[in-house]
C-alpha cells in the first residue's frame, strides 16, 4: 500500500500483510511515544531511520 509520510509528506511503500519494513527498525519506548504524538500515520523509512538515529526528534527541531 502506497503511505505518504507524516514528516517530509513524500511517498513510500507499506507492507502491512507478511511484515513491513519497519518492524526492522529499532526505536525505544520515547521514540515511539514522540512519534505517536506528532504524527497519526506511518513514516517513511528515511525519517524512521532519522528518529531511530536521533536526528529527528523535538532537540533536532528547535
Amino acid at each position: 500500500m502506497q503511505k505518504t509520510c507524516g514528516h517530509c509528506h513524500q511517498s513510500f511503500l507499506c507492507q502491512q500483510e507478511g511484515g513491513c519494513w519497519c518492524g526492522t527498525v529499532k526505536l525505544d519506548s520515547v521514540q515511539l511515544a514522540w512519534i505517536k504524538q506528532r504524527y497519526e500515520n506511518c513514516l517513511c523509512p528515511r525519517c524512521l531511520a532519522a528518529v531511530a538515529a536521533g536526528t529527528l526528534s523535538d532537540r533536532s527541531i528547535r
